[in-house]
């Protein structure tokens, strides 16, 4: 599991979570945030300011899940750092459904949102990778699943 902008809020929780599931986890921050990143469990801690970001991580074996907490233009060369038909996937925290919808109201933002997405998700899918957006809001079971992670030490 690749994770971009580790060393944030959603970047340091996923880091946990993900490590807990028993995944290898590559985190990607500032130098500053690297002795945290591997308290967490991070296996492998790239610095995003020491050199081009996308040629260190091709260097790496090729990527299974990607969380993308940064956007921007990490979009346009962290897709190809999956593994081609073989259900990885792509998962991004920075969609434009607000800007669409305070640009263009409430009916015509959705429906951009929507062509947007679905353009890019099937766009992807003829490229053997997973695309999608992440919207979080509280869920029980889930917050359940992670007290049981935090009461076992994980």
């Amino acid at each position: 599991v690749l994770i971009l902008g580790a060393s944030g809020g959603v970047g340091t929780f996923a880091v946990q979570l993900v490590k807990a599931w028993g995944a290898h986890v590559t985190a990607v921050c500032s130098h500053d945030a690297s002795t945290l990143m591997k308290k967490l469990g991070a296996d492998d801690v790239i610095d995003y300011k020491s050199g081009n970001l996308e040629e260190q991580l091709k260097t790496l074996p090729l990527f299974d899940f990607i969380l993308d907490n940064v956007g921007g233009s990490t979009e346009k060369w962290a897709l190809d750092l999956l593994k081609k038909w073989s259900g990885a996937t792509y998962v991004t925290l920075v969609t434009p459904f607000l800007i669409n919808m305070d640009k263009l109201g409430v009916a015509d933002g959705m429906l951009q949102t929507g062509v947007t997405v679905g353009s890019k998700t099937v766009k992807h899918l003829f490229k053997g990778v997973h695309y999608r957006w992440a919207f979080f809001m509280p869920s029980g079971p889930s917050l359940d699943e992670i007290a049981v992670l935090v009461d076992s030490g994980k």
